[in-house]
């Protein structure tokens, strides 16, 4: 008698497999949503970081040639600062920042006001903390914190700027 010999999977080694299959993914899915959890914070920390670079650099481009203080006053802080500084014509104009619409719309977005003017926003719902802090001799301080609303990754950048312009 012969006996016949079957090639091939039987139903137990495609079992087998599935099995081997569904525990090696139970121990990688905690490592990718690790990896993945870790590249999201370092995505916010990035973004949260330029905002924050940002719209530090624009109010200090515009305050350091500050002629004149209006708010807050002096070695007082507050959340917005007002003073007047000339523009490129000569023209003296009055410039706002302030964390929040002067309406009170938006609380955790940092506005530039021309004043008259519409407040224009230079940062979206991501300040949860400004302070301007007007010291003698011609010097403001920012201290600003920009938080992520997605990750609440926050950080804080803090700078002075010294204003050539403005009077002892």
């Amino acid at each position: 008698m012969s006996k016949s010999r079957q090639s091939g999977f039987i139903l137990i080694d495609v079992l087998l497999g599935l099995l081997l299959t569904a525990l090696l993914m139970q121990a990688l899915l905690p490592l990718l949503s690790t990896a993945l959890l870790s590249w999201k914070t370092s995505v916010g920390r990035m973004e949260v970081h330029q905002v924050a670079r940002m719209s530090t650099e624009a109010m200090i481009r515009d305050i350091r040639f500050a002629s004149a203080i209006a708010w807050p006053p002096l070695n007082e802080a507050d959340s917005r600062i007002q003073f007047q500084k000339r523009d490129s014509s000569g023209v003296l104009e009055t410039l706002t920042f302030r964390q929040g619409s002067p309406s009170g719309l938006n609380p955790h977005t940092l506005y530039r006001i021309h004043s008259p003017g519409t407040p224009n926003p230079l940062t979206q719902n991501v300040v949860s903390d400004l302070r301007f802090e007007y010291l003698p001799p011609r010097l403001i301080l920012i201290s600003m914190t920009v938080t992520d609303p997605a990750t609440q990754v926050a950080e804080t950048v803090e700078t002075s700027i010294h204003c050539d312009n403005l009077p002892d």
